[in-house]
């Protein structure tokens, strides 16, 4: 162990280059992790003292060197673990040699600054970079934190503010000391190069596959800055690559898992998107979509450890690996999907939709959902129609339609709770991912619209006196639609960006103001201002409010040119207030009228209530599923359960009891149009005799909790019951 503890002089004087593969994370300190750093080498007041700050876990890149000005070769390690304190130590590294170039005396230990940790010289006189980070922030930390080649580069995603951040933290932090020591500054800033340089150690590890480092990695982390669920995901998919021994071929699982995150860490970051919550968002809503919708079995990396464990393919690791391939292609897409919901109107978002007309529509119809916030309930569903669907740009169109009128109508409009409905969009995204038709989708959208938010509930909104529009938390959106409305196919002036960027009092005005002078009040009785001033009819968008105030009707209007008035605006919407000749009580409900019409046909649903079934006995049940064509497999699950002792109780649904304690369910059955919705019980299956829970989850090929079953899926779950029932109950035992 002692000769693998390094002191930073120690790795870097050994020849060596290090690069951040484009897989890993960006640089993610931020000030609490940097000032304990400073900190820490404040406190090594001994002369021997160390400071110890983890692991350093290095993969040699084969086949490649480089030579520096003396044709010195240097071998190119890859760093797997560390990235973080490298980097940071960089950054500090460089604040002290700006420091230093600007004391006298010293020049050489700044040259032998630069050149040993910073960057050399090769042979044709460029740059030899001693650390390189990442793609996304390469060329940035070359040229601006290093400052190799400066000039008016700004920031463009988080890990580069964070770099930014970091080095000027240290800039004030020494620029403190400049101030408080005086005269004794030369010798401290020597006295913390050395420290830095001499006095920070790490256990360098050095490995031949970074296969290898995903069993190390796992159980390490930067100070402060714990291991993702992310990167846990991929560490663990980079130890059961090393483990596939029962191949026949080689196999570039290894390569396929690094292009997979290096994609995901690049789209994530040029999105805006970087972070631990966007990560575990990202994971959780592709596993909601592709592997279990039942939010309960979801335990962020756990899961997917627990999905492809090594203990579940003996003897079956081809079958493990096109498992691992297919995650991996499918995690990737969901990615895009993920990065295209988010930020739509990015350059790259929807470019598999061919069609420039339809993809423009999707993308405006997107930006719409995206103005509303993008629900964590559609995020799995909008990423299986992209999957599932790919090309299909119409059939996205209609998802993304439907679902703006869900969330401005249930959430917006009738205020519900943030998560009603969220268990079904799941399922819809699990049946739709394992081949649902786009058909019934839409129709279930359109009931679940329905559904939570009835059309009488919808219209009632507008009939109820004395509301106050103004400070609902939807009125924004409300009026920049009613603008698009009323610009038809022409550009709109006002961006969302600047009403949300901005108070609402600023981008929403009172027509009859809320401070009303005299005139005002010779216009509107007392009554009728209480009533009428913060309804939707005396509302509207402004580029700047402060500009009308409480002006009367009639210099608020204003005339045509005449910028900061109506007739004089950009806006569309007070361009129809411009036709008004006064405003009284009169014309606040016929503008509430039009209104009231235009939102009702915007977020109208055509379709009808569908009848709910009259449920009441198992028979009834199968009448219903025969409907589907799923009666006689509803027979054929209630005959296995029959077989070992179980009896349906019928709710919504059947029931089933565990025949040793009536108390407990073995599972809940639930009839779709396109399937069966089952919740296991898998505790209470592990129950019987001959049998434990590992063992039957294995056999019903199912997890715990809900699982689907898709009109031609239904087999699975059959065999599944039969093959149980075979090894509860031995024949002999029967017998």
């Amino acid at each position: 162990m002692p000769d693998m503890i390094k002191n930073i002089r120690q790795i870097f004087t050994a020849d060596q280059l290090f690069r951040i593969p484009d897989y890993q994370r960006g640089y993610a300190w931020e000030e609490k992790q940097c000032n304990d750093l400073f900190e820490d080498l404040d406190l090594l007041q001994k002369p021997r003292q160390t400071h110890f700050m983890g692991t350093l876990v290095l993969c040699l890149v084969d086949g490649e060197l480089r030579l520096d000005i003396a044709k010195t070769p240097y071998q190119v390690m890859e760093v797997i673990d560390g990235q973080q304190r490298l980097t940071t130590i960089i950054i500090l590294l460089k604040t002290i040699l700006e420091e230093m170039r600007q004391l006298s005396g010293f020049e050489p230990t700044a040259k032998r600054l630069c050149e040993t940790y910073l960057y050399a010289e090769d042979p044709n006189g460029q740059p030899l970079i001693k650390l390189t980070p990442n793609q996304d922030c390469e060329d940035f930390f070359r040229d601006v934190i290093l400052g190799i080649n400066p000039g008016i580069q700004g920031t463009s995603i988080r890990a580069q503010e964070r770099m930014v951040q970091a080095t000027m933290l240290f800039r004030q932090r020494l620029g403190e000391r400049r101030v408080t020591l005086g005269d004794g500054y030369a010798g401290w800033l020597e006295d913390l190069y050395e420290k830095v340089t001499s006095r920070l150690t790490m256990i360098v590890y050095s490995v031949e596959e970074d296969q290898e480092a995903g069993a190390i990695f796992e159980t390490m982390n930067d100070r402060g800055k714990e291991l993702t669920e992310l990167e846990k995901v991929k560490n663990h998919l980079l130890y059961l690559s090393k483990q596939l021994v029962e191949l026949t071929a080689p196999h570039d699982l290894h390569k396929r898992i690094n292009e997979t995150w290096a994609h995901i860490y690049r789209n994530l970051m040029a999105c805006g998107l970087p972070g631990r919550n966007y990560e575990d968002q990202l994971l959780r809503t592709h596993w909601l979509m592709a592997y279990s919708y039942n939010t309960k079995t979801w335990e962020n990396a756990r899961s997917v450890k627990n999905r492809f464990n090594l203990r579940n393919y003996n003897g079956r690791h081809p079958e493990l690996l096109q498992e691992l391939k297919d995650y991996l292609d499918s995690l990737k897409n969901a990615c895009t999907a993920f990065c295209d919901i988010y930020k739509p109107d990015r350059l790259q978002a929807f470019n598999n939709f061919t069609d420039p007309e339809q993809r423009q529509i999707v993308i405006w119809w997107s930006k719409k959902l995206a103005r509303l916030g993008p629900r964590a309930s559609f995020l799995p569903l909008l990423e299986a129609m992209r999957l599932r669907h790919a090309g299909d740009a119409a059939g996205y169109l209609q998802v993304v339609q439907r679902l703006e009128k869900y969330d401005f109508r249930v959430f917006a409009w009738l205020g519900a709770r943030s998560n009603t409905g969220e268990s079904t969009f799941y399922r819809f995204a699990y049946q739709v991912y394992h081949g649902s038709s786009l058909d019934w989708l839409i129709e279930e959208l359109d009931q679940q619209i329905l559904s939570h938010s009835p059309k009488a509930d919808f219209a009632a909104r507008f009939e109820r006196s004395g509301l106050d529009w103004y400070n609902w938390g939807g009125i924004d959106y409300f009026l920049y639609e009613y603008e698009h409305h009323l610009a038809g196919m022409r550009p709109v002036q006002l961006t969302w960006e600047l009403i949300k960027g901005r108070p609402k009092q600023r981008s929403i005005e009172h027509i009859l103001p809320q401070t009303p002078t005299q005139e005002w009040k010779d216009a509107f009785t007392e009554e009728q201002r209480k009533k009428w001033t913060n309804d939707i009819g005396n509302l509207t968008l402004t580029y700047d409010n402060s500009s009308l105030s409480n002006l009367n009707f009639k210099d608020k209007k204003g005339q045509p040119g005449e910028t900061g008035r109506y007739a004089g605006s950009p806006l569309f919407i007070e361009h129809q207030l411009a036709r008004y000749e006064t405003w009284g009580e009169m014309q606040v409900l016929e503008r509430r009228r039009q209104m009231q019409a235009w939102a009702l046909e915007r977020w109208k649903v055509d379709a009808e209530p569908r009848p709910k079934p009259d449920v009441k006995t198992f028979e009834d049940l199968c009448h219903y599923a025969a409907r589907f064509d799923l009666d006689e497999v509803v027979l054929a699950v209630h005959n296995e359960l029959s077989a070992i002792g179980s009896w349906p109780t019928v709710r919504k649904g059947l029931q089933y009891r565990y025949p040793y304690n009536t108390k407990k369910s073995i599972l809940n059955l639930y009839v779709y149009p396109e399937g069966l919705s089952i919740y296991i019980h898998m505790e209470n299956f592990g129950a019987f005799p001959n049998m434990t829970v590992e063992r039957a989850r294995n056999l019903l090929d199912a997890t715990s909790g809900w699982n689907w079953y898709s009109t031609g899926g239904t087999d699975r779950l059959l065999d599944g019951l039969r093959a149980f029932q075979q090894e509860a109950f031995p024949q002999e035992e029967k017998q």
